[in-house]
């Protein structure tokens, strides 16, 4: 049984048995998918030196998003850093995008690995940007580089970001060239787009958990489609938001006013409808998704998962509350949910049937769901399920963070922040460690603040931390503390 990375994992939360029919429920859906998509567990084109899971020595972390629909473009403000948290001694970081040798530098003291080494890739900038994974196989001399390091240590694991068909090809590369296995530490290819494509997931928890689970939702291949099911649904709801189902997040979402489109007419609705998809890129991506934008939303839980090889159950870590802002309702941050306990329980009990689904389907690695709870009040809450993130993210790489850092069974309290909405003066990160020396973590994480990358900060555009306090009320206004500093100084001195 392949082992399971402990670094990575933390402590399960305790989750209601699972009853004997509901997994015969699960392994039913499961041979469904399967007869349909009989191939979307099959790793075997890539050779037999090339396996799921985690291996025994050093880590290669690609943290690049560029490979996630409408995230190509995020000119200097890349995350590729936030995934080095979770390396090791021994391991290697790929960065595309600025290099930041403070940041690299505090990393390790704050991680206390000195050992990380670092591998800079680059990119180019915006639109012309080419993702790290594929500059990896595709460059020569970035590759020779990578596999001379990947050949020194006798073979290593591929952790992404999120794991594609172009990951998997980079390690079906490696291990012919250099003769030694190359674990991937991600689901098949095809189970990757699937389990974060918003339409497939929603089918797949309408089946599993019930049609009333899931916000009501069309699916539309063109714009003329997606014209008559907006009419359709603006008859009775007065907000829609149109998605890129395989994008993360907000990006792609657009949202749309149902009582404003109630009194268009069909041509001009569509011309409306073509002018705000092409913010998404010409052509716009379809298929997309349209759907009843909850009202009355009241909370937004998202559960962290880390789902093993088929033989160990899932572990739910923990269920931590979104802040969202905008219209597009893009993450800020996040804090460990208060829920009503029969809501908690819900949330456990679904997420935990769908994690077994996942896995049965051949699903590994790290996995989390997004939920929305919606109603007049919490008593009378009602819960869909949004989106799958069959990947690392902003709430589970600073979550692994804590496990790692404290080693304790309960986390301490902390809050993280991830505003790439703010305006203030740009500064080195060497500046930033020196200004902020007085917030270096406590030994007992119960004071001091984290800074989890760096581009955005050092743009003076904004923020992503992790801040400590021995109170869930105390650690949100040290957050805030934070940003009205970096805000205090609004130009260059």
């Amino acid at each position: 049984m392949m082992r399971q990375p402990s670094h990575l994992v933390g402590n399960g939360v305790r989750i209601p048995e699972i009853t004997p029919q509901m997994h015969e429920r699960i392994s039913k859906i499961a041979r469904d998918v399967n007869s349909q998509e009989p191939r979307i567990s099959d790793i075997s084109a890539f050779g037999e030196r090339v396996r799921s899971g985690f291996g025994d020595g050093a880590a290669v972390l690609i943290g690049d998003t560029g490979e996630i629909p409408l995230m190509i473009d995020t000119g200097r403000h890349h995350l590729d850093y936030r995934l080095g948290w979770l390396a090791r001694n021994g391991d290697l970081v790929l960065i595309g995008g600025p290099a930041s040798p403070a940041f690299e530098a505090y990393q390790k003291r704050v991680l206390d690995q000195p050992d990380i080494d670092y591998l800079h890739v680059k990119t180019g900038e915006d639109r012309l940007r080419k993702p790290v994974p594929y500059i990896c196989l595709h460059d020569v001399d970035v590759y020779q580089e990578l596999l001379a390091w990947v050949s020194e240590k006798g073979g290593a694991t591929l952790m992404p970001h999120i794991t594609t068909g172009t990951i998997w090809a980079l390690a079906t590369r490696l291990s012919e060239d250099g003769g030694f296995p190359v674990h991937v530490a991600g689901p098949p290819p095809l189970l990757s787009r699937r389990v974060n494509n918003k339409i497939w997931f929603g089918s797949l928890v309408t089946r599993l958990l019930g049609k009333n689970t899931v916000p009501k939702k069309r699916k539309a291949q063109s714009t003329s489609a997606l014209t008559r099911h907006v009419m359709d649904l603006a008859q009775e709801w007065d907000r829609l938001v149109v998605k890129v189902p395989d994008s993360a997040g907000s990006a792609g979402n657009v949202v749309l006013d149902g009582k404003a489109m109630r009194g268009m007419k069909p041509v001009e609705l569509y011309y409306e409808l073509r002018h705000r998809l092409a913010g998404l890129g010409w052509p716009p991506p379809f298929p997309v998704a349209v759907e009843v934008w909850d009202f009355n939303v009241l909370n937004s839980p998202s559960i962290q998962t880390w789902i093993p090889q088929v033989g160990t159950p899932p572990i739910i870590e923990g269920i931590y509350e979104q802040v969202l802002a905008g219209d597009e309702k893009a993450f800020v941050g996040a804090v460990e949910a208060e829920l009503p306990d029969d809501l908690n329980q819900e949330l456990l009990t679904s997420a935990m049937q769908l994690a077994i689904l996942l896995q049965t389907l051949g699903y590994y690695g790290r996995c989390s769901f997004d939920t929305i709870v919606f109603g007049q009040s919490m008593k009378q809450a009602q819960l869909h399920w949004i989106e799958c993130n069959g990947r690392w993210g902003g709430v589970s790489v600073p979550m692994s963070l804590i496990n790692r850092l404290s080693g304790q069974a309960t986390r301490p309290v902390h809050v993280i922040v991830q505003d790439s909405g703010l305006t203030f003066r740009p500064r080195s990160f060497s500046g930033i460690e020196e200004e902020f020396d007085d917030q270096f973590p406590s030994s007992d994480l119960t004071s001091g603040v984290v800074f989890l990358s760096p581009n955005l900060i050092e743009d003076g555009a904004g923020c992503h931390n992790l801040a400590f306090r021995p109170s869930r009320k105390a650690a949100i206004s040290r957050s805030k503390a934070i940003t009205d500093r970096l805000l205090a100084q609004k130009t260059l001195v």
